[in-house]
């Protein structure tokens, strides 16, 4: 669990940092570096009140609480080259290392010890381990997705033009403050990459280690498989100019994703006891019916891909050419997805009361359904308006948006038919024909 809560408050820190990078003003700026600090002391007080698992034998939260903020230091070296001038010496980035653990350290242990004074929380409400880091895992991919839409819609794809190194640097050790315009955003996602693969291979140790059902670990080897692909195909988009690739590669980035939430799912503390399935008839109807909102979703993954990838600057420089059999597409798909997501959703939330799982999923569904339309407008307006070869700001979030939202509602669309098959038959097996 330890492991699990420190990754997860790195997630947060990176996330957190990312924007600050940004430059949204000083003021902001600062309240985004004071909020990494804060997600320091936060792990920590997390980590306080699931002493049951994370300070096990007796011991205290405080210490729980360091031993996140040293796990978080530990995710964090992967970015620490970046912050180092330009040559330093070894002493220098022993002191950077230094403090970098002994601040991470302080703030989780007086986290924890803040934490200590709460009740702690019990095994059923912390989960299982592997789960958490899982769910957590799944966040982590879901911040590149946002990442990565940005850099497409800020059309910075090729703006590091060499792979895997960073203008000739090692991609760990491009200097930040060369980070700027198009060349953050494609970086930072590649940093993202780096820490999504740092993650799935402690997945992959942490199944190997803790887990007995050998199809999930060798499962997890295969979600290792498909990040390293990820990245190549990422890599090679860069260094081939391939759109073909590009496409592909934000179409597989959700298949990832996805993935990760299904590991979350199976190995949540919910799945593992749950051996009796509720009888219901309508699963009949729903569990086929959910399959085809998957289906759908996927079709409008791969339409959206194309309509962003295939889009070009128009020939007088104002404005961009649309490929207009994808958006038509894209629109009437996305119409036919919304009404079965609704119905999806609707069914589950009111059909399986006894399910809390599955009515809430039903419920996700159609609140994450609804925005998704809204967003979806709102993109499609800021596309036909814009009157500029460079994409406005307002575009740019709105587009993103649009395509991180889209991989939540796949993410849930998946999860509800692995819930259903999970937790609902429609006949007992003595009912059933011989």
């Amino acid at each position: 669990m330890r492991i699990a809560i420190g990754f997860g408050t790195t997630v947060a820190i990176w996330g957190l940092c990312y924007f600050t990078l940004m430059g949204p003003g000083l003021a902001l700026g600062e309240v985004l570096f004071g909020l990494m600090l804060v997600a320091l002391w936060v792990g920590g007080a997390v980590a306080a009140r699931c002493r049951a698992q994370t300070a096990p034998n007796g011991g205290s939260g405080t210490a729980a609480g360091a031993w996140i903020g040293f796990i978080s230091a530990v995710f964090n070296l992967l970015i620490f080259g970046s912050l180092l001038r330009q040559g330093s010496g070894v002493g220098e980035a022993g002191l950077f290392i230094g403090g970098l653990f002994v601040v991470s350290i302080a703030l989780g242990a007086f986290g924890g010890a803040v934490g200590s004074m709460q009740p702690a929380w019990s095994r059923d409400r912390v989960g299982s381990a592997i789960g958490r880091f899982a769910f957590v895992y799944a966040g982590s991919i879901l911040l590149l997705l946002v990442s990565g839409g940005l850099v497409t819609g800020l059309e910075a794809g090729l703006a590091v033009p060499d792979w895997p190194g960073s203008f000739g640097h090692n991609m760990l050790l491009y200097p930040l403050r060369e980070m700027t315009g198009g060349i953050f955003f494609e970086h930072a996602h590649r940093l993202y990459g780096m820490l999504v693969g740092t993650g799935t291979i402690t997945l992959l140790v942490l199944m190997f280690l803790n887990e007995p059902r050998r199809w999930l670990c060798l499962f997890s080897v295969l979600l290792l498989l498909m990040v390293i692909l990820q990245g190549f195909m990422g890599g090679y988009r860069v260094t081939e100019l391939s759109i073909v690739l590009a496409i592909f590669h934000g179409i597989f980035g959700q298949v990832v994703f996805v993935s990760a939430c299904l590991v979350a799912a199976v190995t949540s503390i919910r799945w593992v006891r749950q051996t009796q399935p509720v009888v219901n008839p309508s699963i009949a109807n729903d569990n086929p019916l959910s399959v085809g909102l998957i289906v759908l979703i996927l079709i409008q993954l791969i339409l959206g891909a194309c309509l962003r990838h295939l889009q070009v600057t128009a020939a007088d420089g104002a404005g961009i050419e649309l490929p207009y059999w994808a958006m038509y597409a894209h629109i009437t798909v996305g119409i036919i997805a919304f009404v079965t997501a609704v119905f999806v959703g609707l069914r589950a939330w009111s059909l399986y009361p006894s399910l809390s799982v599955i009515k809430n999923l039903g419920r996700g569904i159609m609140i994450v359904v609804c925005i998704q339309l809204l967003l979806g407008i709102f993109a499609l307006i800021a596309v036909l308006i814009r009157d500029a070869a460079d994409p406005p700001v307002a575009e740019v979030i709105v587009t993103s948006l649009h395509q991180a939202t889209g991989a939540i509602l796949l993410g849930l669309a998946v999860l509800i038919v692995a819930w259903y098959r999970r937790l609902v038959v429609a006949k007992q097996p003595s009912e059933l024909p011989a």
